[in-house]
């Protein structure tokens, strides 16, 4: 008997201690599943009826910390200790009245926004209060009312004047702001995959936005100084940052190459954003280079000729992927011969290519196409071509036309007034 006591006592304690180490771990894992607390951006604009009110009744409604109203300031601060006393709101931040709050909540990283009127009537001795809470970032699920309430004393403001509001502030930050995602990068990127439309990191270098957890989102950050990003982000239970490792984009280099394997060509690029157009302008050469050295001294040549100024407008596609994936472009190029006596036209070269990311800024790239030249201006020198077709009198086309080269970016002609705010 005294045995199955003892027996059972033990197992009763057992029991308890398991559930005493059980039930902190629980609380704890729920607390820390919680959301975070959020700041609030508010302000309250006291109209014109309330001004009535403080001053027809005069000093006891106005000035008296014992009588029905008190001063502005007792609204404001009885509404900063409501809010303060919510759970899911960390700090409420007043605003001037002639700030834009979407733009200082932008700019500052606070995702709520509190906007608050207060009129009243002396004749009914009541005041109405009018309110609206909003995202700063996407303004889903605005919420606005309108109440009236008997006019309160000051220490009713304290105690219980703003609780409904406060409370329901609280539910939405719950409900709308959590968990919130935040994105680290350059000032004025674009990011979008997150919301319906882009939103841009401000002057802070974060941007704070609301999405469900756990979940999926294809997103891409373009910034006209920087190379563009894109990326897949998985988001788990924690609050989620995404960094941008944003790499900058330099619109001038100069660009060494090689043709056919054999000849040198030296051009000087522009290319005023990321995607799209590219214009080069530069020299293709004849006289220097692996199996040209002897055509200086072939009589029938002229040496000048055997420098080729051009241009070339190429066109770059977008990119998808990581900024290390090659990048491809078509472009057109057109190359003159010099004489004595002027400059003639020499050939034209279409061509596809790519080019890869290397470290240090730099960029590897090549171009293969076909080339047409006129008859006068073939050369011995163009024999590199593998096929080699005549098209009577209007010229030769000549394939492949290959040239392979890097990319050396002129960092100190960058684009003027660039901007940008390092990431954390």
């Amino acid at each position: 008997m005294v045995r199955r006591c003892v027996s059972t006592l033990l197992q009763r304690l057992f029991l308890g201690l398991v559930l005493g180490c059980l039930l902190p771990a629980s609380l704890a894992a729920e607390e820390g599943a919680l959301p975070n607390r959020v700041n609030v951006l508010y302000r309250i604009t006291f109209d014109e009826n309330f001004y009535f009110i403080a001053q027809a009744a005069g000093p006891y409604l106005w000035n008296d910390s014992t009588g029905p109203i008190g001063s502005q300031e007792a609204w404001y601060l009885s509404l900063e200790a409501a809010l303060g006393n919510m759970p899911r709101i960390a700090q409420a931040l007043r605003m001037a009245p002639e700030v834009d709050p979407l733009q200082l909540g932008a700019d500052t990283g606070v995702p709520l926004v509190l906007e608050i009127q207060v009129g009243g009537s002396i004749e009914r001795a009541e005041v109405s209060l009018a309110y609206r809470i909003r995202e700063t970032f996407t303004e889903s699920g605005m919420i606005r009312r309108q109440y009236t309430y008997p006019i309160p004393r000051q220490e009713d403001l304290f105690a219980y004047f703003w609780l409904s509001l406060a409370e329901e502030l609280n539910t939405f930050a719950l409900r709308t702001l959590k968990p919130m995602l935040e994105i680290r990068g350059r000032k004025g990127t674009l990011v979008s995959g997150f919301t319906p439309s882009p939103q841009e990191i401000p002057d802070s270098g974060s941007l704070f936005l609301s999405v469900p957890i756990p979940g999926t989102f294809r997103w891409k950050a373009l910034h006209k100084d920087y190379a563009p990003l894109e990326g897949v982000l998985l988001t788990g239970q924690e609050q989620p940052v995404l960094e941008l490792n944003q790499k900058r984009f330099y619109p001038f280099s100069l660009d060494f190459g090689l043709v056919q394997g054999r000849s040198p060509e030296l051009w000087f690029s522009w290319q005023p954003s990321y995607h799209g157009w590219r214009l080069r302008l530069g020299i293709r050469q004849q006289a220097l280079g692996l199996g040209y050295l002897g055509f200086r001294d072939t009589p029938e040549i002229d040496s000048l000729s055997l420098w080729l100024p051009g241009v070339e407008v190429a066109y770059r596609l977008p990119k998808h992927g990581s900024s290390s994936a090659p990048q491809l472009f078509a472009a057109i190029t057109v190359l003159g011969r010099p004489y004595v006596l002027g400059l003639h036209l020499g050939s034209a070269l279409l061509s596809l290519g790519y080019d890869w990311e290397i470290p240090g800024g730099f960029k590897l790239f090549v171009e293969l196409g076909l080339g047409f030249s006129l008859p006068e201006e073939v050369l011995a020198a163009d024999t590199a071509n593998l096929f080699t077709l005549a098209l009577g009198d209007a010229g030769y086309l000549g394939m492949p036309r290959f040239s392979l080269g890097i990319r050396i970016p002129l960092g100190k002609w960058e684009r003027p007034g660039a901007t940008g705010s390092p990431p954390r």
